[in-house]
């Protein structure tokens, strides 16, 4: 059965909270899930190693290659250009995805008693404080989670090579170079990680649950503080929400799409190739010497190779 806070409706009377006026405590939870994100805790991506691996990327770029005849004197041999090779490619930079999935422990039974918030049991007429994680899950965490996949996007990241507008205005931080696909001519594009952080402006209003006044003291109901740095976030809603990883909020880069694809990202190459022939000194396979060089350059336009997508896996 689903349980939701109380609160205390300013007129001698306990009501339960309504999902409407848990949108600002939901908000708060997935803001300071956001804070963890920025400082590189649990739960953040990265390109690097160690944490687990979430997937990789290769860019690559075409190459310029030459023939060369060495042109020798007296050999009898009338020298001519060679033909002409063609364009090679080369790995610039493989990229390794990382996430942290490690998880905090669980919320005690004391934490909860001092942090949580407290709901009527009719079964036994008494207001006692909330036990278990999958209760918080039921009227906050899971609708956190929601809100991160196709809500405001507060606590989620995405791909992009400029500040994404997703889910509402708010704030986007960047979180440094994902992958920059390099060409021989055809310039560079660099995509960056970002996370949200903030909305511009908070949703739902201060309707504050209750709780226990002070560790475990029983009789005594307060209204609790709901910012994003309070007891009931830090040590209840967000560890409890970062043990929900699994349910929506791990990430993979991948060839396919899977879950919501929060962004993508491509290696190109350029196909085209310019042909050119000149005489001069060059050391080519190792010799010093007066050769005729054939020489062919990539050009043109970049073409995509691969297309990655960046992914919130379903739970």
């Amino acid at each position: 059965m689903t349980v939701f806070p109380l609160k205390y409706d300013g007129s001698d009377s306990l009501q339960d909270m309504t999902d409407a006026e848990l949108e600002r405590v939901t908000y708060y939870t997935q803001a300071a899930y956001a804070a963890v994100l920025s400082a590189n805790g649990i739960g953040y991506v990265f390109a690097g190693s160690g944490e687990t691996d979430i997937g990789s990327a290769s860019d690559t770029s075409s190459t310029q290659q030459t023939n060369g005849t060495r042109k020798l004197t007296n050999s009898g041999t009338t020298q001519g250009y060679p033909g002409y090779p063609g364009t090679g490619t080369e790995t610039d930079a493989t990229y390794d995805y990382r996430q942290n999935r490690s998880s905090p422990t669980a919320v005690s039974a004391a934490v909860f008693n001092e942090h949580g918030p407290v709901y009527y049991d009719s079964g036994s007429d008494h207001i006692i404080p909330f036990t278990t994680e999958a209760q918080i899950a039921d009227v906050i965490t899971n609708q956190a989670i929601t809100n991160m996949r196709t809500g405001d996007e507060v606590g989620s990241y995405r791909v992009s090579t400029s500040t994404p507008s997703n889910g509402g205005a708010g704030t986007w931080t960047d979180k440094g170079t994902f992958f920059a696909d390099t060409t021989y001519s055809a310039g560079t594009t660099t995509y960056k990680l970002w996370v949200k952080t903030a909305l511009d402006s908070i949703p739902g209003s201060d309707t504050f649950p209750l709780n226990l006044e002070g560790a475990g003291t029983t009789g005594q109901l307060q209204q609790a503080e709901i910012t994003a740095a309070s007891g009931l976030v830090q040590n209840v809603l967000l560890p409890s929400l970062q043990r929900k990883m699994s349910s929506g909020l791990y990430y993979t880069v991948a060839t396919s799409t899977s879950g919501e694809t929060r962004g993508t990202f491509t290696n190109t190459r350029q196909t085209g190739t310019t042909n050119s022939q000149s005489l001069g000194v060059d050391t080519i396979g190792g010799v010093y010497g007066t050769f005729y060089r054939s020489i062919s350059s990539p050009s043109g336009s970049a073409s995509t190779v691969t297309t990655y997508y960046f992914n919130m896996i379903p739970a």
